[in-house]
């Protein structure tokens, strides 16, 4: 799953005129994708104003002589997060969607990450030649306290401030983390999390702010270049880092199910999805698809899918229904040119989608070029070496050793892995 076409199209919306009072009162509901139902409420922050927010952070970036205060406020941030981590676990699950298991090692990923900031000398910070500035990222929804908790870790240790707008879909994690943040000084102004409806509001204000001197954002291809589009024209500094899709290559006959282990944690079952290179597609050879296709298929039915607070679910559901429909054209479009569903057709309960493999697929169809928004795996099979991509293709060497096998006991193994 990635950051998808919703959030492409909430950009391309006009700005909301709301009033400026009014407006920072108001709050909008974060919805379960699980069941629908209302799991918080997060402030709706009119874009008019933002620009407090970016003063503020000025202001308090100013303060700094060196990055020893932040690496003690990342330090006890870490401390509360650390205390708080199954409440944590839990919203991500909620608000996103994602297995209560994979949402743990989620907040196990971010604390390393705090730790290895905190482990960095301290460095003076010369305002003389630097001055204090503030960065905006737009935050999608995959792995809400991981991004956030990125994000303030490399802007903060920079010696400058950090104003985050989170994915609408997804706000309530990175909202209790800047809640922790927070210790009642000026300190507080430093990171600050600025949810909104109003996406396209929020980044012509910023765009329009002297405050700001850099645009931030990790996700879709779509919502990365409509971004990087309205930087440029406002010549301001920009930083887009896509999600990498990549295809997979599998030509060895050994060891069949090692490798069906390993694609099936490095498809279905990655607990990280902002940080890791993800699958566009499986190339696999002739010689070996029919021996490993029946292998796959049935370790995927296996699958367990459903309540993404059950320490049993592998599979949550899909994001939101925009997401589902788009799986569903997606494999109607692959259905019709020619691949084969060897499970039936796409069995789908709201958004509770079982995960799929697509095979006979070809490399022009939807399902291999646009953004993936499930648990959906294409399969090509090819003859030659010739056929294969000429971008840079990940291949089963290097996962053999991170997948996994059936353990003494004939119990199912544990896939997830704790980084």
């Amino acid at each position: 799953m990635s950051d998808g076409r919703r959030d492409a199209s909430e950009l391309a919306l006009p700005a909301r005129l709301v009033d400026a009072e009014a407006g920072a009162a108001r709050r909008f509901d974060v919805l379960s994708p699980y069941d629908g139902t209302v799991v918080g409420r997060a402030p709706d922050i009119d874009f008019r104003t933002l620009a407090a927010r970016f003063d503020e952070g000025v202001r308090a970036a100013g303060i700094l002589q060196s990055t020893r205060f932040v690496q003690e406020r990342l330090r006890n941030w870490a401390g509360k997060i650390e205390v708080q981590c199954e409440k944590l676990a839990r919203i991500i699950s909620l608000e996103t969607g994602k297995p209560i298991r994979f949402a743990r090692v989620e907040v196990d990923t971010a604390l390393a990450v705090l730790d290895s900031y905190c482990s960095f000398p301290s460095i003076p910070l010369d305002r003389d030649w630097t001055s204090a500035q503030t960065v905006f990222s737009i935050l999608n929804w995959c792995d809400p306290v991981l991004s956030t908790v990125k994000e303030a870790a490399t802007v903060l240790s920079s010696g400058r401030a950090l104003v985050i707008k989170p994915s609408s879909r997804a706000p309530l994690a990175s909202l209790a983390l800047v809640a922790f943040w927070n210790e009642g000084d000026d300190l507080d102004a430093l990171l600050c999390v600025a949810p909104s409806a109003d996406a396209i509001g929020m980044l012509r204000a910023t765009l329009m702010s002297s405050r700001v001197t850099e645009v931030r954002f990790q996700g879709s291809r779509d919502v990365g270049t409509f971004i990087s589009s309205a930087c440029q024209e406002a010549v301001v500094p920009v930083t887009v880092i896509p999600n990498e899709r990549l295809p997979l290559v599998l030509y060895d006959r050994a060891d069949v199910d090692a490798q069906c282990d390993a694609v099936l944690n490095l498809v279905f079952l990655q607990p990280l999805l902002s940080c890791t290179e993800r699958v566009s597609c499986l190339y696999v050879h002739d010689s070996l698809a029919d021996s490993l296709i029946p292998i796959l298929l049935d370790k995927v039915s296996r699958l367990c899918v459903g309540d993404p607070l059950n320490d049993e679910t592998e599979i949550g559901p899909i994001i939101d229904d925009v997401a589902a429909a788009l799986i569903s054209e997606q494999v109607e479009d692959a259905l019709f040119n020619g691949a084969m569903l060897s499970r039936g057709p796409v069995v789908r309960d709201g958004r509770q989608i079982q995960p799929m493999v697509l095979d006979h697929v070809k490399p022009f169809m939807r399902v291999c070029v646009e953004d993936s928004e499930g648990p959906l795996l294409p399969v090509i099979r090819f003859r030659d070496p010739s056929e294969l991509p000429d971008t840079t293709c990940l291949t089963i060497d290097s996962l053999i050793s991170a997948g996994t096998s059936e353990r003494g006991d004939g119990s199912r193994p544990h896939r997830q892995s704790a980084h």
